[in-house]
């Protein structure tokens, strides 16, 4: 053998033990794949390289090396690019040699590619013969890679590999929880900083077994507090939701599925707040261990989900129900009084006056006025009837379950009655009235925008004879 070859297989199995060592001795991944490039480089005196691992289908490249620095870049290659398709087929390196060949990785890598006209790839592939990684080379100095170089750099790839699993075997095994106890321990450590109620809890969930600090902070009781006294959590739930959550738990064993829920818990301080409860199985060896769960404080979101919920549905002046929550309810009440062969009354509304007070006393004087007014027609009404504002200064009413044309006439005389009283900050020299019109289901019609149109022409004819007034649709004598 040649001695300048001998000298060179020397030196490589000198490098080759170096990096074995020290590739083995890491459980990092990218410390790994640090080494491994430095080392290709010292193999084949190469000037620069870079490794790229595969990550989400694609293979991503994010710093190259010198031997002296590191430079990032983020340059990413897809599993479809020939040459990394020929890399998962053929398991062998590719030489690219002539700025022809290696233009195709200009697009990606731009101007952070290192000068060369030689370019080596190197699969790292798995023990399941899938890719792992990919080492490029790049030879600065202007040789092509000869067929040593090739078989240097893979038997590099195949230690590469060997230490990636292996580190990925090791860190997944660290996982595992040896025993029960062991679990709450490490468990308690990682999870003491997390703003939410970590826990460990048996399988049936019968018992918690472990509750982080933070409980005190969201619900006021101390980890002693909450562990001493197993019936806390299921008491504490929020009657409207207990019998859900329950059942939830339930199903989660019964499908063997992770645990899901949100639901309100009283905290000590006498006060619900919302919370998201996630729990799923810890599994060892195939044998079902126990539950682990988190608890998130989700009061504020829920509260602008509520905000959000206003805002699509109720006036934001008056607080009372918008167009869309009004066809709504409508929607509603025409199934149930159909379903019930029950009676209900449509009211359409139009103050008298309004429009003067708002050119004369400003815009802030008409929506104080709009305000008084929903609430003197809310005080008029049962809970159970709807009042709306359907823009301006128009109004509706559904009087729910009327028996009679009686009591619509007695509710209508007392709500203009109501509306046509004195505003304190209008002055004597406006009155303000209210002209409305009435439909009745099923008289007037069985369908939801018939009655409203219905309701609304009555209150023309309402306002036509004289305003401060109400008309039936059908009575012509009101």
């Amino acid at each position: 053998m040649p001695k300048g070859k001998q000298n060179r297989l020397k030196s490589a199995v000198s490098i080759f033990a170096d990096a074995s060592n020290r590739m083995h001795a890491s459980l990092d991944v990218a410390e790994i794949t640090r080494i491994a490039v430095l080392s290709a480089m010292q193999l084949v005196h190469a000037k620069a390289a870079t490794s790229g691992l595969l990550i989400d289908n694609t293979l991503a490249f994010s710093e190259f090396s010198d031997g002296e620095n590191w430079t990032g870049f983020q340059c990413r290659f897809a599993l479809e690019e020939e040459w990394v398709d020929d890399l998962i087929h053929s398991h062998a390196s590719l030489i690219f040699s002539g700025a022809d060949e290696v233009e195709k990785f200009d697009s990606h890598m731009g101007q952070n590619m290192p000068a060369s006209d030689h370019l080596i790839a190197v699969p790292v592939i798995g023990k399941e013969e899938n890719l792992l990684a990919c080492l490029l080379i790049f030879d600065v100095d202007g040789s092509d890679f000869d067929e040593q170089d090739r078989e240097l750099l893979e038997s590099l790839a195949s230690m590469m590999s060997v230490a990636i699993e292996n580190s990925i075997q090791l860190a997944e095994s660290r996982q595992v929880e040896v025993d029960l106890e062991k679990s709450v321990a490490t468990y308690r450590t990682l999870v003491e900083q997390i703003p939410a109620i970590t826990y460990i809890a048996t399988l049936d969930r019968s018992r918690i077994l472990f509750v982080s600090p933070q409980i005190e902070g969201i619900l006021g009781y101390c980890q002693d507090d909450f562990l001493a006294n197993q019936e806390i959590w299921s008491q504490q739930i929020h009657d409207d939701d207990r019998d859900r959550v329950l059942s939830e738990v339930h199903q989660s064993l019964e499908e063997n599925i992770p645990f899901h829920s949100e639901y309100r818990i009283c905290s000590k301080g006498g006060r619900y707040i919302w919370v998201k409860d996630a729990a799923s199985k810890v599994i060892d060896h195939e044998q079902d261990l126990y539950l682990q769960g988190v608890v998130h404080d989700i009061s504020e979101r829920k509260e602008s989900e509520k905000q959000l919920m206003r805002m699509a549905h109720f006036d934001q002046l008056t607080g009372l129900a918008n167009r869309v929550l009004f066809n709504d309810r409508l929607d509603q009440v025409v199934a149930h009084s159909k379903r019930h062969q029950q009676k209900f009354a449509v009211l359409y509304l139009d103050l008298d006056g309004f429009k003067a007070v708002n050119d004369d006393l400003g815009h802030q004087a008409g929506d104080d006025l709009l305000v008084e007014t929903a609430s003197r027609l809310k005080s008029h009404v049962r809970e159970v009837d709807t009042v709306a504002r359907m823009g301006g200064d128009e109004f509706t009413i559904i009087l729910d379950d009327v028996s009679s044309h009686e009591t619509v006439r007695l509710i209508a005389n007392k709500l203009v009655e109501a509306v046509s009283a004195p505003y304190s900050h209008v002055g004597e020299k406006h009155q303000v009235t209210m002209s409305m019109g009435v439909a009745l289901y099923p008289d007037d019609s069985i369908n939801r925008d018939v009655l409203i149109t219905a309701a609304d022409n009555a209150m023309y004819r309402a306002k036509n004879s004289g305003k401060n007034r109400y008309c039936f649709h059908l009575d012509d004598d009101e």
